[in-house]
């Protein structure tokens, strides 16, 4: 599969990869952008956004910093620069765990910079039963 990123080298072991959800209205589009920019030029410079649209943004991004200080380089501030009202975000680290549509742009990513998904437990009998219940 292609990688849409681009990104070919595999992050070393002291890196953690992240999910940025920033909320954007009309109001506040140009903040998401912003922070947008603040992730790729403080953080990581291969940032990929994952999704941009009328209610916001999904950014991957690898970095050695942990989520509150992703948070505080998000923020940083140009002179006479103000962030006014920031809606929703989230810095969410990813697990070892995930699952992502085939062949979507995200499961190259997700595979080449968190691993490869855990395998699906194996069915317990009780579970089986439970549903013949039904």
């Amino acid at each position: 599969m292609e990688n849409p990123f681009g990104d070919s080298d595999e992050p070393s072991s002291d890196h953690r990869q992240y999910l940025v959800l920033i909320a954007a209205s009309k109001d506040n589009a140009s903040l998401a952008q912003k922070l947008l920019e603040n992730l790729k030029k403080h953080v990581d410079e291969r940032a990929a956004p994952l999704w941009i649209d009328a209610k916001g943004i999904g950014v991957l991004l690898t970095t050695d910093l942990v989520a509150s200080d992703i948070w505080r380089e998000m923020f940083q501030k140009e002179p006479g620069q103000d962030y006014g009202d920031t809606r929703n975000m989230l810095v969410l680290e990813l697990g070892k765990d995930w699952a992502a549509r085939r062949d979507d742009k995200i499961e190259h990513w997700l595979a080449s910079h968190v691993g490869n998904p855990l395998p699906s437990a194996p069915r317990r009998a009780d579970a089986a039963k439970r549903k013949d219940r039904r």
